[in-house]
């Protein structure tokens, strides 16, 4: 029986930048690739590559993992804005590159994925669509003004919806979280996965006993309005309104930077929020869940994020949305508690319930603690090496 495969294609979405040859990204899916060496001895990444950004973010070292740049194109509106120019470009690279593999892997959701599984369809390639988000919930979320734009917005992503749906059919679907799990109605093989990146040498020792006077929030991600974070900040200043504070750093960058600086001086909590930046991971993003009593995830739409994974590793109760696939990682009452998307005063009163139940944090703490035990990056990719054997079972009967 094959132990790898000789070449994975992966086909993806994620933002990466470029300068004097060294690809970066800030995508943290983008560090799981190479944990999934154990699956196959080379992986060509097909992704969108911009000429610049390169001053921050972190390059993949594997020497399993190369690069086959398309045109760059950051937004679902950008792609699309350029695909009449781009679209024959952006065809041959993905045909060259599903030529020449073994399996083709394709994130979604994204105009890439239909594209790329018809290519691989019609070369009789085997393919897997690995689905991370609803593309019609996170349209719904970010163009919620019910402008033309808006409107158009969503008619997009109803027909990208439909053409993952088509797609799918006959093919493995993998997806983070059960809200996806639609999509595997007429797979030939469907699975709900992680994309965990907690080695078992990251996990805390043992659950957290003591916390910070005030309590200190943590969140890690990009700034986009999908994150809900201004949702966070109105909690935090319902709080304040009741006499509590609360410290909160916001750890990223991205496009509503400006916006969230600003409600920060408006809603008055200057002393209170701090907009760190982007923070490469490694020891200084380990030091920032290490200083932190509670992870907080306001977002609008999600998949399973990664963030989680880390946070419960450190044994950090979280307070998350009940969207997406968060709900199938955050078991309200057990390793944190879950609120109703967009409502600020919900938040709030999840929050205030760690600043004053200290039972409650020690409990939360122990259940972030042994779930993140069971889902190290290691068992994850275990766990989706044999999906992959169920679902390609031809792939690995050729002996070696």
């Amino acid at each position: 029986m094959k132990d790898a495969l000789d070449r994975l294609c992966l086909v993806t979405s994620d933002y990466h930048f470029q300068e004097k040859g060294d690809v970066r990204t800030t995508s943290a899916f983008m560090r799981f690739v190479p944990e999934l060496s154990p699956i196959a001895r080379s992986i060509e990444v097909c992704a969108p590559v911009h000429a610049a950004g390169a001053e921050r973010g972190f390059s993949i070292t594997s020497e399993r993992v190369g690069y086959r740049p398309l045109p760059p194109s950051r937004t679902l509106e950008e792609f699309l804005r350029r695909f009449p120019r781009d679209g024959l470009t952006i065809a041959r690279e993905l045909y060259t590159a599903i030529r020449g593999g073994d399996l083709i892997w394709i994130n979604g959701p994204h105009p890439l994925l239909p594209l790329a599984a018809l290519i691989a369809r019609t070369r009789g390639k085997p393919y897997l669509l690995w689905l991370r988000g609803d593309i019609l919930m996170t349209v719904r979320a970010k163009y919620a003004e019910g402008s033309k734009r808006d409107r158009l917005a969503a008619r997009t992503a109803w027909y990208l919806d439909r053409l993952i749906g088509l797609s799918a059919r006959g093919a493995a679907v993998f997806y983070t979280g059960s809200s996806l799990a639609r999509y595997g109605k007429h797979a030939a093989y469907a699975q709900p996965t992680n994309t965990s990146l907690v080695s078992a040498s990251q996990l805390a020792a043992r659950p957290r006993t003591t916390v910070h006077n005030p309590l200190r929030l943590l969140w890690v991600g990009q700034l986009r309005p999908v994150k809900g974070l201004l949702h966070l900040l109105q909690a935090l200043r319902c709080l304040c309104d009741e006499g509590q504070r609360m410290d909160l750093r916001l750890v990223g960058d991205g496009e509503q930077r400006d916006a969230l600086t600003a409600a920060v001086a408006v809603l008055g909590l200057d002393r209170m929020v701090r907009l760190a930046g982007y923070v490469a991971p490694g020891p200084a993003l380990d030091a920032e869940y290490e200083d932190a009593d509670v992870f907080v995830l306001p977002s609008l739409s999600e998949g399973i994020p990664k963030v989680l994974f880390e946070a419960m590793a450190r044994a950090m109760p979280v307070v998350a949305t009940k969207v997406g696939g968060v709900p199938d990682v955050v078991c309200d009452g057990e390793n944190g508690l879950l609120v109703p998307a967009g409502d600020a005063r919900a938040l709030a009163r999840a929050l205030s319930r760690f600043g004053s139940d200290q039972d409650l944090r020690s409990h939360l703490s122990r259940g972030a603690l042994e779930y993140a035990r069971e889902h190290t990056a290691a068992a994850e990719v275990e766990r989706i090496h044999g999906g992959l054997r169920a679902a390609f079972p031809d792939l690995w009967s050729t002996a070696v």
